[in-house]
């Protein structure tokens, strides 16, 4: 029963994971002289799967994403995303002599690019990073242990007709799993593990983006 419970609430969680497949950045083409855009989205739903909560199945999904979202809004933890967009874009005007257009203020409402396009209009490429899952869950095998999972889509978008250019999916454990936290060791001193363990899932989607699909 606890597996099925768990399974149950663990698909509500992740209802929002897409099939992104990865897509290089054909050879020989440049950034260089073009103008990017960064996108922006609202702070998407945080979960925190805790092995009480999963024993409820679908309302106990909602229970975690309502406690993950206390979470980061009591102690001020940013999209991941964020972190990816910037490093990201600093990198492609370094590297590769792309303009980095001034921040927008306009949040994304719909991710399919047609609507992106509408939304940044003026650019010749938009930067697209969205959190698709952030959370943190107990073992199956060991329920006072957590582990940090974190998925982001990286897209880089023609920002006059909306074709994909390039396009990766990170999917990130940054968990030591020989030596994994209990949960209030990630909450303690303001989510400081928890803010380290983004920090280093945002890291290696950054790295593994630039090497598998942007070339930069």
């Amino acid at each position: 029963m606890k597996t099925f419970c768990c399974a149950a609430a663990l698909a509500v969680v992740l209802s929002g994971c897409v099939s992104a497949p990865t897509k290089s950045l054909e050879q020989g083409s440049t950034l260089q002289g073009k103008h990017v855009v960064v996108s922006h989205y609202a702070k998407p739903d945080f979960s925190a799967m805790t092995a009480g909560k999963a024993a409820f199945g679908l309302f106990g999904a909602v229970a975690m994403i309502n406690a993950g979202n206390d979470l980061v809004k009591s102690e001020g933890i940013e999209d991941p995303a964020i972190e990816i967009s910037q490093r990201l874009a600093d990198d492609m005007a370094a590297k590769r002599s792309a303009t980095v257009l001034p921040a927008s203020n306009k949040i994304a409402t719909d991710d399919s690019p047609a609507s992106l396009v509408k939304v940044y209009p003026g650019a010749d490429v938009i930067l697209d990073v969205k959190t698709i899952n952030w959370m943190y869950a107990y073992y199956p095998s060991q329920w006072s242990k957590y582990h940090v999972m974190y998925v982001a889509r990286v897209r880089l978008i023609d920002g006059k007709t909306g074709a994909l250019v390039a396009q990766h999916l990170c999917n990130v454990d940054p968990t030591d799993p020989k030596n994994p936290p209990t949960s209030d060791a990630l909450r303690a001193d303001h989510a400081a593990l928890l803010k380290e363990s983004l920090h280093k899932a945002a890291d290696t989607c950054v790295s593994d983006a630039e090497q598998k699909a942007l070339r930069v």
